[in-house]
C-alpha cells in the first residue's frame, strides 16, 4: 500500500472497507485525498477498480450521485460504473466518530489519460468527440429530468452558495461576494426548461475521462449538481483554455471550441438562445473554482503540497473573479465558434 500522503486516513477503516469488498488493504494505491474524500485504485482477479470513501456529501447525495451514473450507462453514456459490496450494496456506509464515511468502488475507466502536449491526442478528432459526449450526457439528462426521484442532488446556486458563505470573508470578499450575487441572481431567473436545464457532470473536462479506442469514458461525478446545459459547455471550454499561452489562447479557443460545439450538435439540440449566455457561464465557472481553492485551503482538506499550490493560485482567481474579464475574448458573432449544424 502505498504511504503517499495518507497518513491521516484511519487505518480500521480501510480495513473495513476492504472487507466489504473482499480486499486486501495491503493491494491499495494511494491516488488523492481531497475535499473531504480519499480515492485509492486496486487491483482484483486482473481487473483494476477505484475505490472512493469520503464525507464530503451526506449519504444521499451520493446515492443520487450514483443513481445517475448508473442512468447514463443505462442511457449508452460510457461511464465508470460502480460496483456491489459483498453485502450487495453500490454505496456502503461506515459509521465513524465525527459522522459517516460514504464508500463506493468503481470500475476503473479503460484506456488511457489524455497528453495535452501530444498533437495526435489533443485534437479536432478528440474534440468532437468531447462534444458528442457531453451531448449525449445531456440527452439523457432531458430524458432524467422526469425520473421521480427519492434523492436529488443539490442545485449548483445551492452548491457554490454554501461554499461562499462557509469559507468567504464578508469584508475582505465583499467584491467578490457582491458580483456574485448579481450573476446568480440573473441566472437564477433564466427559465429551468427541461431540454436545458437539469443534472450535469458539471466538471466535464480531459482530466475527467480516459480514451479508449477513439472513445471518451467518463468519471467523477462528485460534483454533478442541477443546472443549465449550458454551463457543462462553458466549463468544458474554460478548463481547457485555461493553461494555453496568453499569445496563443484566441487561436486555440477559435478550434476547440468549433470542434466541441460541432459533436456536440451530432448528439443534441440545444436552442441556441442559450449560447450568448456564456460569458455569464464562464465567470460563473471562476466564482465556482475561487470557492472551492478558498474551502479547501481553509479546512486544509489536502496535501500540504497542495495547499501550498493553492496558497500561491488563490489570489489570482480572486482578481479574476473581481474583473470582469473573459478567460478568452469572446466574438461578436457568436458563429464564428458555434455554427449551425
Amino acid at each position: 500500500m502505498s504511504t503517499e500522503s495518507h497518513e491521516n486516513i484511519d487505518t480500521q477503516l480501510l480495513k473495513e472497507i476492504c472487507d466489504l469488498y473482499d480486499i486486501n488493504v495491503f493491494d491499495l494505491n494511494f491516488i488523492n485525498a481531497i475535499d473531504k474524500n480519499f480515492v485509492f485504485e486496486f487491483q482484483k482477479e486482473g481487473k483494476d477498480y477505484i475505490l472512493r470513501g469520503g464525507t464530503r456529501h451526506p449519504a444521499d447525495q451520493v446515492q443520487a450521485e450514483i443513481d445517475w451514473i448508473l442512468f447514463l450507462d443505462s442511457a449508452g453514456v460510457n461511464v465508470s460504473v460502480p460496483i456491489l459490496s459483498k453485502n450487495n450494496k453500490f454505496l456502503e456506509l461506515i459509521k465513524l466518530k465525527d459522522g459517516i464515511n460514504n464508500v463506493m468502488v468503481f470500475e476503473k475507466a479503460p484506456g488511457k489519460a489524455v497528453d495535452y502536449r501530444d498533437p495526435d491526442i489533443w485534437n479536432e478528432n478528440l474534440w468532437e468527440e468531447m462534444g458528442r459526449t457531453l451531448g449525449k450526457m445531456h440527452a439523457a439528462a432531458e430524458k432524467y429530468n422526469s425520473q421521480k426521484l427519492v434523492s436529488k442532488r443539490l442545485t449548483a446556486f445551492e452548491s457554490v452558495q454554501l461554499q461562499l458563505d462557509n469559507c468567504l470573508n464578508p469584508l475582505e470578499d465583499s467584491i467578490v461576494i457582491n458580483k456574485f450575487n448579481k450573476l446568480k441572481t440573473k441566472l437564477d431567473h433564466l427559465p429551468k426548461e427541461e431540454d436545458a436545464y437539469g443534472l450535469i457532470q458539471y466538471d466535464f473536462h480531459a482530466d475527467n475521462f480516459n480514451i479508449d479506442k477513439g472513445k471518451i469514458i467518463v468519471y467523477d461525478f462528485d460534483d454533478s449538481y442541477y443546472f443549465f446545459f449550458m454551463y457543462d459547455l462553458a466549463a468544458c471550454i474554460h478548463e481547457a483554455v485555461w493553461d494555453v499561452p496568453d499569445e496563443k489562447k484566441q487561436e486555440f479557443a477559435n478550434r476547440f471550441i468549433s470542434s466541441v460545439w460541432k459533436g456536440y450538435c451530432e448528439e443534441y439540440k440545444l436552442n441556441r438562445k442559450w449560447l450568448e449566455y456564456l460569458p455569464d457561464f464562464l465567470k460563473w465557472r471562476e466564482f465556482d473554482i475561487y470557492a472551492t481553492l478558498v474551502e479547501t485551503f481553509k479546512e486544509k482538506t489536502a496535501s500540504e503540497r497542495m495547499l501550498l499550490m493553492l496558497e500561491e493560485i488563490i489570489p489570482e482567481f480572486k482578481d479574476r473573479t473581481e474583473s470582469d474579464e473573459q478567460i478568452v475574448s469572446i466574438p461578436e458573432d457568436l458563429k464564428e465558434w458555434f455554427k449551425e449544424y
